[in-house]
């Protein structure tokens, strides 16, 4: 008894994320066949911050509804909403597109939130939403889409935070455009009055050297220092391959001094970074077998290079 009693309850806390309503009868025929019944309005709950609870009947039902082999989901989507006199927050809003499998349905309903819910506004985190989504979609429209949200923003006077700007970097940093993109996602933190936390700087560091820019991954790195922030030897391994890679003169003397750094981090070196500066010793880069004092790392190394 104790067992059977123990599920039922917890069936019931289950149940507690469903919307509750509330009504009473206000006109009722003599025979009792027939009767009217007025609803009050749901006492929604919030959390500790003082933010509605998203209501999750209302997302499933939403998200079942856009995900249906109807002609014109977002037709049915409407008169669901308007028979029912229903509306949704922003927060909702998100969980519905966190649902939907398909960036292109995701963009779809992004853009039908402010068109047909009354009083619906975006918000940065329906913005990151959509911003998450998109840097996974395979579109070749993508960098225009995202660009074109990114306007549609500033236009608005919403202001995006750091999330926000990590996503842009993640997105732009490495394609054709992208240290150019890159700046501007630096123009959004001042204007967006944010500050680069540590994980920024790391995306911000990688985006540069997938754009083949070390000049620029080593101003960040450097700024990184000056703020106390510290990287991993993966962060390492990738600033001293983009210094193997680039042809200019003083790179080595620049990897002299990054593995020294990362000595006094107290990282590891480990093979990879062996490699590659035993490759940028010797200033090749074709891939043999090395077994000779560095004159780098005080260690003899056998790397693949």
């Amino acid at each position: 008894m104790k067992h059977n009693l123990r599920l039922t309850l917890r069936h019931h806390h289950r149940r507690g994320f469903a919307t509750k309503y509330s009504g009473r009868v206000v006109v009722e025929t003599e025979n009792g066949r027939s009767f009217e019944v007025q609803v009050d309005a749901p006492n929604l709950q919030a959390d500790v911050r003082g933010y509605l609870l998203p209501r999750r009947d209302l997302i499933c039902k939403i998200t079942q509804i856009l995900h249906s082999q109807s002609s014109d989901p977002f037709l049915d989507l409407s008169d669901y909403l308007e028979n029912l006199s229903l509306t949704f927050s922003p927060s909702e809003a998100s969980e519905i597109l966190k649902s939907l499998k398909s960036p292109t349905l995701a963009l779809r309903f992004f853009q039908f939130c402010p068109s047909n819910v009354p009083n619906f506004r975006h918000n940065s985190f329906t913005y990151n939403r959509i911003l998450l989504i998109l840097s996974k979609s395979s579109s070749p429209h993508k960098f225009d889409t995202v660009r074109r949200i990114i306007t549609e923003m500033e236009k608005s006077n919403l202001r995006g935070s750091i999330s926000t700007v990590n996503i842009l970097i993640g997105i732009f940093g490495g394609g054709e455009e992208g240290v150019e993109e890159l700046e501007r996602c630096l123009r959004l933190v001042k204007q967006w009055d944010l500050r680069l936390n540590c994980y920024t700087y790391k995306c911000l560091l990688q985006a540069y050297l997938r754009s083949n820019d070390s000049n620029k991954a080593l101003e960040v790195y450097r700024e990184m220092r000056m703020k106390g922030y510290k990287l991993d030897i993966f962060a390492y391994n990738m600033l001293l391959d983009a210094l193997a890679k680039d042809e200019k003169d003083g790179r080595t003397a620049e990897a002299v001094d990054l593995y020294a750094k990362l000595k006094q981090q107290g990282l590891t070196p480990d093979s990879i970074t062996y490699a590659v500066l035993e490759r940028l010793q010797s200033g090749s880069h074709r891939t043999v077998r090395v077994r000779r004092q560095s004159p780098i790392t005080g260690w003899v190394v056998s790397p693949l290079r």
